[in-house]
């Protein structure tokens, strides 16, 4: 039970007594070492300008005393770092270099600053007493909960630092211990796996990542996305799943794209009926079955299935021989066996999943490297989103009509973050501008300012002169207005790939 009554208060100066503390869960970067940059992402993650506006507007509150906790002969703030980087801004605003008008601004209203230049803070005895009050005003039920990243970003830094999950479930009794572990270990799962697309992988360590969470969140703790990895926790806080390291790391690669295209979101996934959602699970089942019918869904997972080993939380696998880590979902034990059995017919099988691998067609569009700047319109980062859910094998042609209409919409976006009017060039049909008038322009353009190699991939699908006609922007216009023209899901991935680089070009303006 904590006792605060016998904590001592002391009085501190915010500038020159008492610190942000390093270790706060709150920063986006671990264990930020300058001050400078702990403040800084404060302000830029942690929203601290709002606590600067509330304390020029209402005044510094008092009902509620931080915490300190003496490191090294020094206070460091440890509950109440919000608070206290943005009393420090208050006191000398050019901390905080990107905020400094508006702090300056607000600051000059208060009639005394300097009588906000000290604050009382209360003084924990020890780390461990700390912890215990910080888990239970943000990870209980007193306030408004830390974010999903943070309330596991707590408990998982317990895990590092060696406490063990009974440790954890004596020692917070009233928090639901079991919940923030479990996502921890499943934030550090997505970690893990080692993505091939570079973007993918820087994107896990930006705050957009981190503030995304709520949405990961979603996935993992629905009960489709459960029962299709397996994914469970046993009551010593370890973590396995049925899936192997392979077919995981397709359905991390899925769910973190969404992410990063921004088509995956707590509004996209507002239910488990929702049509993103219901895209969703229908690929990463898709994704499942595939791998089973090539032989490789389930063959490494019992040996890889834990977390521990390349998260850094408690190590969770090795102790127990195969037959003993549960029931996976079946394949490979067959598959071995026969093979064992008889060479000639191994030789036969092998090559047989390979070419199976081989001939699978993909379902959906690589939108991978194609992603809207903020300042683009919402209209076409929806189209492109809903682009990149379309099943190309099953809608052709509707996914044919939809790349018209985002190759079209994204040369208007170029040109006008330009400030250009193609209208006003000349390029266009009665006022209006079509597709044809938009790859006009955007030649133009190229030709004049580059780059070079540009010139003849837009020439090609402009006039279909230097590919096959169903690449062509005739095919494009075409499938929208010939009733007798069709294309197949091969054409569509064709069509895709001709104007992929210029798609690329129009999204950097």
């Amino acid at each position: 039970m904590i006792d605060t009554s016998q904590w001592p208060v002391v009085k501190l100066d915010v500038l020159k007594q008492v610190h942000l503390d390093p270790k706060n869960v709150r920063l986006g970067t671990a264990d930020a070492k300058v001050e400078a940059d702990i403040i800084e992402d404060l302000f830029v993650n942690e929203d601290a300008f709002s606590l600067v506006e509330g304390i020029c507007k209402v005044g510094y509150l008092t009902h509620e005393t931080p915490v300190a906790l003496k490191r090294d002969d020094k206070y460091v703030m440890v509950e109440g770092n919000r608070r206290l980087a943005a009393l420090k801004a208050i006191q000398n605003p050019m901390l905080v270099p990107n905020y400094q008008a508006r702090i300056t601004a607000c600051a000059a209203t208060l009639a005394d600053r300097s009588a906000l230049s000290k604050i009382r803070v209360m003084v924990a005895p020890n780390q461990t007493e700390a912890d215990q009050l910080i888990a239970a005003i943000h990870t209980g039920n007193l306030r408004k909960p830390w974010s999903p990243s943070r309330q596991a970003a707590f408990f998982q830094a317990q895990i590092d630092s060696g406490k063990t999950f009974e440790e954890l479930l004596s020692r917070y009794p009233t928090i639901n211990v079991r919940k923030f572990v479990f996502r921890a270990h499943i934030m550090n799962l997505f970690r893990s796996v080692k993505y091939d697309d570079p973007h993918l992988q820087d994107f896990l360590t930006t705050p957009k990542w981190a503030r995304g969470l709520s949405t990961l969140a979603r996935i993992f703790e629905s009960k489709d996305f459960l029962d299709l990895t397996g994914l469970k926790m046993d009551e010593n806080g370890r973590v396995s799943k049925t899936t192997s390291d392979d077919v995981f790391k397709q359905i991390a690669t899925e769910i973190v794209q969404g992410m990063y295209a921004e088509n995956i979101n707590t509004r996209s996934l507002n239910s488990v009926k929702s049509p993103r959602y219901t895209q969703l699970m229908k690929t990463l089942r898709q994704i499942v079955t595939d791998a089973k019918e090539t032989g490789v869904a389930d063959s490494n997972s019992h040996a890889s299935a834990q977390t521990g080993s390349k998260s850094g939380a408690t190590p969770t696998h090795g102790s127990q021989p195969d037959s003993e880590k549960g029931t996976g979902t079946g394949g490979s034990a067959p598959a071995d066996s026969t093979g064992d059995k008889d060479d000639a017919s191994d030789n036969q099988d092998k090559p047989k999943k390979r070419s199976n691998a081989r001939k699978k067609k993909q379902r959906n569009l690589d939108l991978g490297q194609i992603k809207a700047p903020d300042t683009y319109p919402e209209a076409l980062k929806v189209l492109l989103g809903e682009l990149s859910e379309i099943d190309v094998q099953k809608f052709p042609n509707a996914t044919f009509l939809m790349i018209r209409a985002v190759l079209e919409k994204s040369i208007k976006a170029f040109a006008e973050a330009k400030l250009v009017d193609i209208r006003s060039t000349g390029n266009n049909q009665k006022g209006y501008v079509q597709l044809g008038d938009a790859l006009k322009w955007l030649l133009e353009y190229v030709k004049n300012n580059g780059p070079r190699h540009l010139i003849q991939v837009i020439e090609g699908v402009r006039t279909g002169k230097l590919v096959t006609y169903t690449n062509s922007g005739d095919a494009l216009n075409a499938v929208n207005h010939n009733h007798h023209f069709e294309v197949d899901p091969d054409q569509a991935h064709a069509m895709w790939s001709s104007i992929d680089s210029i798609m690329r070009y129009v999204m950097k303006p």
